[in-house]
């Protein structure tokens, strides 16, 4: 583990020591109870604070999910549901979260939390009580080493931004690069930086931005005096579209990367972000037809396109159901299935795909490159 997630997890070790000691109490009788008519996921995810936003959209992935699966027959005939801790994706609050999803025995799986500090800092907890710790939005490469019950499909930071760098080469010869002032942030910085020197790209400047800022210009006005072919910004969408307008107002008008597949980030960066790329999953224009299917069906409950945070919270609930049919509608049940299903598929994870038993995450999955262009995030087509 780097120095930086150990300086980070110091903070909350002291509560997760006192949760991991009530994590084995529960772990002493964690088969989890397959009676009832009813099975439960646990979903440790911000429905208030600075990332309420992304509960959200998971809200409506989930929903639209399940309301499919219940239709379908459940899980062997039983009914899927939820059981949902807000924790603002607060390090301090998912600990004993993670303790109380434990001690539930209808609990048998867990979904989140949304930002891999978050997660990183109940991972002892839900391994010690043996029960899996999905966390589908997890880039660090740390979160699947808490233990054997720690998974994800998310893509990893590395891969993201090995594929980012291979966009800004198309476009950009030297940068200026903003990452958030986290344990994330500096992550993702020291990939971009390591993909960036092996692609010949010069990095003029560089700084970190603190999440709750509201005013950027600052730094922005230095990024943009070292004359950059593209400013890149690492981050997440509310900061991404402040970012890219207050660009825009301090005269930067060139290559924007940055922000992220949201429909908040496209609403609150308006005409500045129009031509930005990303890196993403999805695309509502995508013409397959099971992405098709789920575009239409997404439209027809929310009225809105969907986008990639929506996808991810629909293909987490399909992959555990996946597994929980295959393996059994128990926690041992969805370890089993995630362990041996080796057709798993979803909208944002390709056809087909099975989980690397070492890494706990899928080989071979990749985002693809997306242009805003007319208030959509449309595919490139780039490989």
């Amino acid at each position: 583990m780097s120095k930086q997630w150990s300086r980070s997890l110091r903070v909350v070790v002291g509560i997760a020591s006192a949760a991991v000691v009530a994590g084995s109490l529960s772990a002493c009788g964690n088969s989890s109870d397959s009676n009832g008519d009813t099975v439960y996921f646990g979903v440790s995810g911000p429905k208030s604070g600075a990332s309420a936003e992304y509960g959200r959209l998971w809200q409506q992935g989930f929903d639209l999910a399940i309301d499919q699966v219940n239709a379908a027959g459940g899980i062997n005939g039983k009914k899927v549901a939820l059981k949902w801790e807000d924790s603002q994706s607060d390090p301090k609050q998912t600990v004993p979260i993670a303790t109380k999803f434990v001690g539930d025995n209808s609990i048998i799986a867990e979904l989140g939390d949304f930002s891999s500090p978050a997660s990183i800092a109940a991972s002892p907890v839900y391994n010690r009580g043996k029960l899996v710790q999905y966390g589908f939005t997890n880039s660090s490469t740390e979160f699947t080493k808490g233990g054997e019950y720690s998974w994800s499909p998310s893509i990893t930071l590395d891969t993201f931004q090995d594929r980012n760098t291979q966009w800004v080469q198309s476009k950009a010869k030297k940068v200026s690069v903003v990452y958030l002032e986290t344990d994330w942030g500096k992550e993702a910085f020291k990939y971009f930086q390591q993909f960036a020197q092996q692609r010949g790209i010069e990095i003029a400047y560089s700084s970190s931005i603190l999440p709750d800022s509201q005013d950027f210009r600052p730094v922005l006005i230095k990024g943009r005096d070292a004359n950059p072919d593209a400013f890149v910004h690492l981050g997440y969408g509310p900061d991404g579209a402040l970012v890219v307008k207050q660009l825009r107002d301090v005269g930067y008008n060139g290559q924007f990367f940055g922000g992220q597949n949201t429909p908040q980030f496209i609403q609150l960066a308006g005409a500045a972000a129009e031509g930005d790329i990303v890196n993403g999953v999805f695309s509502p224009s995508d013409t397959n037809p099971k992405v098709q299917d789920f575009v239409t069906k997404f439209r027809a409950k929310y009225n809105t396109d969907p986008g990639d945070f929506n996808v991810y919270a629909y293909d987490a609930i399909n992959v555990l159901v996946q597994a929980a049919k295959s393996g059994g509608a128990t926690r041992e049940g969805v370890l089993k299935g995630l362990r041996e299903v080796k057709n798993f598929s979803g909208i944002g994870l390709g056809d087909s795909f099975a989980f690397n038993q070492q890494t706990r995450r899928p080989d071979g999955v990749k985002p693809i490159e997306l242009l805003l262009k007319n208030g959509a995030f449309v595919p490139t087509g780039s490989k």
